[in-house]
């Protein structure tokens, strides 16, 4: 009898692992009917993951065995050349493209992906900007399936992202067939949370908990506009450096689904000491954040607090025992 060597299915063979993949599976094969009927991809996920179902890591797998390997949408991935925060130009532009189903991905660098339906309204508050250098996945079909004009949507969509006039086609404006009925979400069925390897694959459990990558509290987060806060100490030194550290984690330690992204001269910011030197952010400069979460508060008092770390009281944010948090909000 031949060995198995390099066996596929070995990733599946504990029941914890067997489980999940089968959820998975589950949830795949219920989106794949509401895709046929009509529905949009990005809309789906969006639910699932708002209500525990799916976690943000399994949406680009989900993508490509779709939309990619199913139904043969066409696709392109740029890293933006500039950035954009007013979308009107291009949402306008999706309105009338009625005969075409475009997905989104866009991958923030904090947030990770985050799927979009332009032509749902709702959906571009969930990434205000597109920033310069960030990757975005545009998938699109036409109603005719016709593979060369869903190229020419996809090309359309890249050009709104580049402040380009889109070439466009007529196959855009093809009004789509009317369902008898709309497509209905994928329902979350929940099922025993130790089911055997046996069970029936009919049930689809609450999603896993999130790897430690995950952002914190699950499901997808709202994110604020950025905030400034400017600079009135002489310089930003490495004393300011730490108060802006103890006041982000003590706000992170109260509200522990929230995370806080820095930016300075319009890029991100992930550590705080290799940017924030003698000399590198001076008086009057100006350091912008904005936080991502599900239960926002306190924004105000964080702005307050960050703006006494950036000034010459910054010291009374360092007064803290080793290895305690500040008990600011």
């Amino acid at each position: 009898m031949k060995a198995f060597v390099g066996n596929d299915f070995a990733a599946i063979g504990t029941r914890t692992v067997f489980n999940k993949t089968l959820r998975h599976l589950v949830n795949v094969s219920g989106l794949i009917e509401t895709i046929d009927k009509g529905g949009n991809l990005a809309d789906q996920l969006v639910t699932l993951e708002q209500s525990g179902v799916i976690i943000r890591q399994q949406i680009p797998p989900i993508m490509n065995v779709i939309l990619g390997e199913k139904f043969n949408y066409s696709y392109k991935s740029i890293n933006m050349d500039e950035s954009i925060t007013d979308f009107t130009k291009i949402k306008d532009a999706v309105k009338k493209w009625t005969g075409v189903d475009f997905v989104i991905n866009y991958y923030h660098p904090n947030l990770g992906v985050i799927p979009m339906n332009p032509k749902n309204e709702a959906h571009w508050s969930n990434a205000p900007e597109f920033k310069n250098n960030e990757l975005v996945v545009v998938f699109a079909r036409t109603i005719n399936k016709n593979p060369d004009t869903s190229k020419k949507a996809v090309n359309a969509f890249i050009s709104l992202l580049r402040n380009e006039t889109p070439d466009e086609d007529p196959s855009f404006l093809q009004a789509p067939p009317q369902p008898a009925r709309p497509p209905a979400a994928v329902p979350p069925v929940a099922a025993p949370a130790q089911a055997p390897v046996s069970s029936a694959p009919a049930p689809i459990a609450a999603a896993p908990s999130a790897p430690s990558s995950a952002p914190a509290g699950g499901g997808a987060k709202n994110l604020t506009p950025k905030y400034s806060v400017q600079v009135s100490n002489e310089l930003f030194h490495n004393g300011n450096v730490e108060a802006w550290k103890n006041i982000i984690e003590s706000f992170q330690a109260k509200h522990t689904d929230c995370n806080v992204i820095v930016y300075h001269e319009g890029e991100l910011i992930q550590d705080l000491n290799s940017l924030f030197k003698w000399g590198k952010v001076k008086h009057g400069g100006l350091i912008f954040f904005q936080i991502a979460g599900n239960n926002i508060k306190n924004v105000s008092r964080l702005q307050k607090y960050l703006y006494e770390g950036a000034s010459k009281r910054y010291e009374a944010f360092m007064k803290k025992d080793v290895n305690k948090i500040l008990n600011l909000f």
